[in-house]
């Protein structure tokens, strides 16, 4: 364990709906059951926009008047660990999970189910007692999923961290923590696509992406990419798409156009907003599938009708692909290495620290498709 305390820099949030800031912060020691990170690489998703944006969803936290520091995807080395950590030793390459497991308790052990017993999304942003590792002018910062990769270093709980190959490239395979783990999961282990199958995605970020490489290798006969920004069609046809449609530019509603097609199979909303969840919810087959990933505005829902259900309709959804965080990112990792995850042209841009607020300008934008930050 090193006992010193680390001078490094952080993107900071100081109240929703503000931009970033660099401040310069410090870093304790990584106490009992933690471990201390130093980040290589973190990508910019829009559950950390929504916050940024102060876009009123579901996930938004309640800060209680603290600062944060954001960030929940990333790649990095650890650098110290605390007295009990077994899993990880120092120079250890590890992708922090914003969902923690513990391995131990009732829900890591069910099959059906990636949550934990050792805590939450919101939980996580303390330590111990309400503790936080992060200060600035000696003042507590809250860690956002308990990550806080949008800092030069983070004190992790054991929990939160997987041990990757060393082989890989952290400046990639940061973005398999978040995006690739939830979008490519949802098709392959949620939906669970079927060779010959039907699907569209709608929302074309790296999240929508890697559901189309999913359904792709899962054996996909038509997979069609739903998005208004006319530029992410060359990006979608890389990665599974054949066939490309802007809602705006159809002489009838997406759903009408769909259901002339036969229905789809499965649907995947990675946007969140209402219209989308309507017109993918008529767009299926009445034996279809809805998988929602998106974050839309608190209170948006899915219209289904019993009788659809009855029909055999579903409407399903899961963080992270519903999969066991650790290993599933050990495997996607390994997946990547060996090439049969090609997910390199999902990092579309990369940025220094400094860049942060217009990286997430351009996320808004829809001028990115994964933007990267190399520490």
């Amino acid at each position: 364990m090193n006992a010193q305390v680390i001078n490094c820099r952080a993107a900071v949030l100081w109240s929703p709906g503000t931009p970033l800031t660099i401040e310069n912060i410090t870093v304790d020691p990584p106490q009992e059951g933690e471990v201390r990170v130093r980040m290589v690489s973190a990508g910019l998703c829009a559950s950390d926009g929504h916050l940024v944006w102060g876009w009123d969803t579901d996930l938004i936290l309640d800060l209680e008047g603290n600062p944060i520091v954001m960030g929940h995807e990333g790649a990095g080395v650890v650098e110290s660990v605390g007295p009990g950590v077994t899993s990880v030793a120092p120079g250890d390459h590890v992708i922090p999970m914003w969902m923690p497991e513990c391995e131990k308790c009732d829900l890591c052990s069910h099959p059906k189910t990636n949550l934990c017993l050792s805590g939450d999304i919101v939980s996580a942003m303390y330590h111990k007692n309400k503790e936080t590792r992060m200060k600035i002018n000696g003042k507590p910062l809250l860690s956002k999923a308990g990550t806080g990769t949008f800092s030069e270093y983070s004190v992790i709980r054991e929990t939160h961290v997987a041990k990757i190959n060393p082989s890989a490239d952290l400046k990639t395979v940061c973005i398999i923590g978040c995006a690739v783990g939830g979008g490519y999961g949802s098709a392959v282990n949620i939906a669970r696509v079927h060779p010959g199958a039907k699907c569209a995605v709608w929302g074309l970020g790296a999240v929508g992406l890697s559901a189309l490489l999913g359904c792709k290798q899962s054996g996909a006969h038509t997979i069609i990419g739903i998005d208004i920004n006319a530029d992410k069609e060359s990006v979608a046809k890389e990665f599974g798409c054949n066939e490309f449609i802007i809602p705006k530019t159809l002489d009838e509603p997406i759903e009408s156009y769909l259901q002339k097609m036969g229905g789809i199979d499965y649907a995947f909303d990675c946007i969140g907003n209402q219209q989308v969840l309507d017109s993918a919810y008529k767009s299926l087959t009445p034996w279809g599938v809805l998988t929602v990933l998106g974050l839309g505005p608190r209170g948006n829902g899915v219209n289904a009708k019993v009788a659809d259900l009855v029909m055999g309709r579903t409407v399903t959804g899961g963080l992270f692909g519903n999969q066991k965080p650790r290993k599933t990112n050990q495997e996607m990792v390994d997946k990547y290495l060996s090439g049969s995850l090609p997910i390199d042209g999902l990092i579309t841009h990369r940025i220094r620290l400094d860049e942060i607020n217009e990286g997430f300008d351009n996320l808004k934008a829809g001028k990115t498709v994964r933007t990267v930050i190399e520490f």
